[in-house]
C-alpha cells in the first residue's frame, strides 16, 4: 500500500547532538532485541561541551513514496495512499434535500465520486499494471529457487541508471536491465508525477515468487547513496522541467560545484592570505577522540556490518545513513584534523537557498592542514565544520560548535555513551563490564587480545579478530 512521508529525516534535538547512525543502522540489521539505557553522564565540561545524555536511537521514517500492487486504493494527496487512509477520506457529492409532507425533511445523500479521486484511482492503477510489467521483464532470466527480485533505478529526463538482482538463499544474483525496462520506468515517473508536483529521482521496486509488486519513490530530501548518484548535469536537466524552489544541500552543493565554485586549494590559500582569527574550540582530545571511535569502529566489525566507523591507517572514518559523516585524521607532532558535513547543515542550506554568506571554514587556517587531510564533502560542497588539533588544543574556522555535529561522528562524548552503544550493537549478551575494561585499555594504548576477547565475544557469532584488527591498526594494543 502507498503511504506519503516526503523523505523526512530524523528531527536533531536541539540541546545535544543528535544520534549517529550507526548505533540505529547496526541494531536493526543485527536484531532489535538490544536497547540503550535512558540518560548518561555527561563528560567533565573542562574537557568537552557534551551532551547531558546519549544520543537517542529513534528510526528515522520512511525516506520514500511506497506502494503494492496487492491492493491498490486511491491517493489522499499527490501520490498513492494506503486503503485506510483512503477509506477515511473518500468525498462525497453535495447534499440534496427532498421536502416532507411532515413538518420534518427527510435528508436524502446522492454521492458520487469526486473527479480528482477518479483519476489518482486510474494513475494508481497504471502505475501498478507499470510496475508489474517492468518485474516481468526480468522473469525470463530469473534463477532457479529464486526468492525475491529487487529493482533500483535513480531516473531524471536526461538518464536513467539502476541494477537488478534476483536473491536466491538471500544471496544476490546481479542480471542485466533491458532497455524496455529503462523506457517503462521513464513511462512510470510520468503517469505518477501530477502536474505541478515535485518528480522523484528514485525508485526501488520489489517482486517475490507470489507476484506481488511493491515500489517506493525517493525525491531526494536526504541525499543518496554515492553508487546510487547520476552526473550533475542530468540533475540540473531534470529540475529545468521540474523545478523546485528550494534544493536538497546535497544537490545545491553539487550543482554550485559543477559550476564552477572555487576550488579547495584556492579557499584554503585564500584563507592563508586573508589572515583571519582562528577561534579556540573546546572538544575532547584527538587521542580521546581516536581512541573512542576506533573502538565503536571494532565493535561495527565484530558483528560483521558494513555501516558504521571505521579505522583505515592514520585515518578514522564514519559515513551515516542519511548522509551525514566525518573523517579523523591524525598527523606527525600529535596534530590531526576532524572534519565533514551535516546532510541539513543549515549554514549551507541558508547559503546555498537562500543567498546567504558561507561561513569561513578555513579562517585561521595553519600551514600544515591541506586538501589531502581534510574530508571528502569538502570538494563537493557539503562540508559544514573542520576542526584542527595542534598537538594540545582544537580550533578552527566558523564552524559550528562540536557539539551539533552528532550525526556526523560516532558517539565519542563519554564513556558510558560508548559503551552504551558498543552495547547495543553487541545485543544482549554483551558484557558491560568486559566492554567498559575494553574501553579504558583503548584510552590508554593498552588493549590485550584478552581484553577484546571478553568484550566482543557474545552468544551470537562475532569477528573477533576482525575487532581485534581495528583496535591495533589505531595504535591501541600491546
Amino acid at each position: 500500500m502507498p503511504t506519503e512521508s516526503h523523505d523526512q529525516a530524523p528531527a536533531v534535538a536541539t540541546d545535544e547532538p543528535s544520534s549517529p547512525d550507526v548505533a540505529f543502522t547496526l541494531i536493526t540489521e543485527f536484531g532489535d532485541d538490544a536497547t540503550l539505557p535512558a540518560s548518561a553522564t555527561a563528560p567533565d565540561l573542562s574537557s568537552a561541551p557534551a551532551p547531558a545524555r546519549p544520543p537517542t536511537l529513534a528510526p528515522a521514517p520512511s525516506s520514500t513514496t511506497a506502494a503494492t500492487t496487492a491492493a491498490p486504493a486511491p491517493p489522499t494527496t499527490h501520490a498513492p495512499a494506503s486503503a485506510t487512509t483512503a477509506a477515511s477520506t473518500a468525498t462525497t457529492a453535495p447534499t440534496s434535500l427532498t421536502p416532507s409532507p411532515s413538518p420534518t425533511a427527510t435528508t436524502e445523500l446522492a454521492t458520487a465520486p469526486a473527479p480528482a479521486e477518479d483519476y489518482a484511482a486510474e494513475m494508481r492503477r497504471s502505475a501498478d499494471q507499470l510496475a508489474a510489467a517492468i518485474t516481468d521483464l526480468f522473469l525470463p532470466a530469473a534463477p532457479p529457487q529464486w526468492e525475491q527480485l529487487r529493482l533500483g533505478f535513480s531516473v531524471t529526463v536526461a538518464a536513467v541508471s539502476g541494477d537488478a538482482v534476483f536473491l536466491v538463499d538471500d544471496a544476490p544474483v546481479v542480471v542485466e536491465i533491458p532497455t524496455e525496462a529503462r523506457e517503462l520506468v521513464q513511462a512510470l515517473r510520468a503517469i505518477t508525477v501530477p502536474p505541478g508536483e515535485r518528480a522523484w529521482w528514485q525508485v526501488t521496486l520489489v517482486r517475490g515468487r507470489t507476484g506481488t509488486t511493491s515500489y517506493e519513490f525517493g525525491y531526494g530530501d536526504v541525499a543518496f547513496p554515492v553508487d546510487r548518484l547520476l552526473p550533475t548535469a542530468a540533475y540540473r536537466a531534470d529540475l529545468e522541467h521540474f523545478p523546485r524552489e528550494r534544493l536538497p544541500v546535497w544537490l545545491a552543493a553539487r550543482l554550485r560545484v559543477d559550476a564552477g565554485a572555487q576550488p579547495l586549494p584556492q579557499v584554503l590559500n585564500q584563507a592563508r592570505l586573508d589572515r583571519g582569527p582562528a577561534t579556540s574550540v573546546r572538544f575532547l582530545t584527538a587521542q580521546t577522540v581516536w581512541a573512542r571511535w576506533a573502538t565503536v569502529a571494532a565493535a561495527a566489525v565484530a558483528i560483521g556490518t558494513e555501516w558504521g566507523p571505521r579505522i583505515t591507517g592514520a585515518t578514522a572514518v564514519f559515513e551515516g545513513t542519511d548522509g551525514s559523516g566525518s573523517t579523523l585524521h591524525l598527523l606527525p607532532r600529535g596534530r590531526a584534523v576532524l572534519s565533514g558535513g551535516l546532510w541539513n547543515a543549515p549554514e549551507l542550506d541558508a547559503a546555498y537557498n537562500d543567498g546567504a554568506q558561507l561561513p569561513e571554514y578555513y579562517a585561521g587556517v595553519p600551514d600544515w592542514l591541506d586538501g589531502s587531510v581534510v574530508n571528502h564533502r569538502a570538494f563537493s560542497g557539503q562540508l559544514s565544520f573542520c576542526y584542527w588539533w595542534d598537538g594540545t588544543n582544537w580550533s578552527s574556522g566558523q564552524s559550528p560548535a562540536p557539539t551539533t555535529i552528532g550525526a556526523a561522528i560516532p558517539c565519542v562524548w563519554t564513556p558510558a555513551t560508548v559503551a552504551d552503544i558498543v552495547c547495543a550493537v553487541l545485543g544482549a549478551s554483551a558484557s558491560r563490564p568486559a566492554v567498559e575494561d575494553l574501553l579504558t585499555a583503548a584510552e590508554s594504548g593498552s588493549v590485550t587480545s584478552d581484553l577484546a576477547e571478553a568484550a566482543f565475544t557474545t552468544e551470537d557469532y562475532t569477528d573477533v579478530p576482525g575487532a581485534w584488527s581495528q583496535l591495533a591498526l589505531a595504535g591501541l594494543t600491546r
